[in-house]
């Protein structure tokens, strides 16, 4: 069973780059905001959990038919610091072919970053293979916290097609999407680093549906 549901998520992060990697920010920013909001409604995120996280990655996923291979996905990624939530990195996930056969229109993705280390591989646009990536389903809303939930490198939560899950996974690629966050920031050169530690700040101009965000996670 754990071994379906970890192809499953790899899956649903790995569509083909050309249906998403075009996302810019100011399309990305509102749409996680409905995606966590989502969640939140239905009692879905553990509370305790997010309170505990060092870092959140939103992903939104549409329109796919699993079985047929291919790579790429488009999300944001948020770090906590002394500051409060910092502002989004625009990243891109890439996986290989898988050969599950699972249909789904409306994919969304929360997973809970819970340690610093973690946080920032995903901000350097590292590989997390399956050995590697210690991830399993997020607990509910209401349930009890062990220890060993706040230890896990990373706490999943899916929603799709309506069907809430959470898996192991493994064995993709984080991409920095660099244009995007030169575009939201206004700066050539950002970093996801200076980002996620809240060197380079939100625009003013943008602030509002960032904090959207930012609220939702306190």
């Amino acid at each position: 069973m754990k071994s379906i549901l970890r192809l499953v998520l790899a899956t649903l992060i790995a569509l083909p780059a050309t249906q998403l990697r075009a996302e810019s920010l100011e399309k990305l920013i509102p749409d996680c905001a409905e995606i966590l909001g989502k969640m939140k409604r239905e009692d879905m995120i553990n509370l305790e959990l997010l309170k505990e996280a060092k870092g959140v990655v939103i992903l939104n996923v549409t329109g796919f038919s699993i079985g047929i291979g291919g790579s790429g996905g488009d999300g944001i990624l948020m770090a906590r610091t002394e500051k409060g939530w910092s502002g989004p990195v625009a990243i891109t996930t890439q996986g290989g072919t898988l050969g599950i056969d699972v249909g789904g229109t409306d994919n969304d993705i929360v997973i809970l970053l819970m340690k610093d280390g973690v946080v920032s591989k995903w901000g350097n646009g590292d590989h997390f293979s399956s050995a590697s990536a210690s991830a399993v389903m997020g607990p509910k809303g209401g349930a009890a916290l062990d220890a060993s939930m706040k230890n896990r490198d990373f706490n999943v939560y899916i929603w799709n097609k309506g069907a809430k899950l959470g898996v192991n996974f493994g064995g993709f690629d984080v991409d920095i999407n660099d244009e995007a966050n030169a575009n939201f920031y206004g700066r050539p050169m950002v970093s996801a680093k200076d980002i996620l530690n809240s060197v380079t700040e939100v625009p003013a101009a943008k602030k509002d549906g960032v904090a959207r965000i930012q609220d939702l996670l306190k």
